[in-house]
């Protein structure tokens, strides 16, 4: 009898049916909000790129608010960004120095009436 006893391990290892809907929740919620999140940072960091190729060209100097606006939209659509506002995009100058403003905020809904607001501030200069 003694060495039916020995047999079994001294802990259960593994894991419970609890703890497997769990993690599958865990899992599942982090991949969700990453979905919807993730791709509004890649467009945002796509339209800071073209303002600063703009910038750092020099083609920004003389370039009116318009036409910034319109070259970072041509660019937008070649590369399949939607959901911006173009009027989030603005122009000044400084000591000669064009100076690009980005800002501007996004609403993704999550789940039911919980919503993730990003709000974007970028001066490129």
């Amino acid at each position: 009898m003694n060495t039916m006893l020995n047999v079994w391990p001294r802990r259960q290892r593994g894991f419970s049916k609890l703890g497997l809907v769990f993690m599958l929740v865990v899992l599942v919620s982090g991949l969700t909000f990453a979905l919807k999140v993730l791709p509004v940072y890649i467009d945002h960091n796509f339209v800071q790129g073209v303002a600063e190729s703009l910038l750092e060209s020099g083609r920004a100097n003389s370039m009116t608010q318009a036409e910034v606006r319109e070259e970072i939209a041509a660019s937008m659509r070649v590369n399949n960004v939607r959901d911006f506002d173009l009027d989030s995009i603005s122009t000044s100058r400084a000591n000669g120095a064009s100076i690009i403003s980005i800002t501007y905020e996004r609403r993704i809904p999550l789940v039911a009436n919980i919503d993730i607001i990003l709000s974007f501030d970028d001066q490129i200069q």
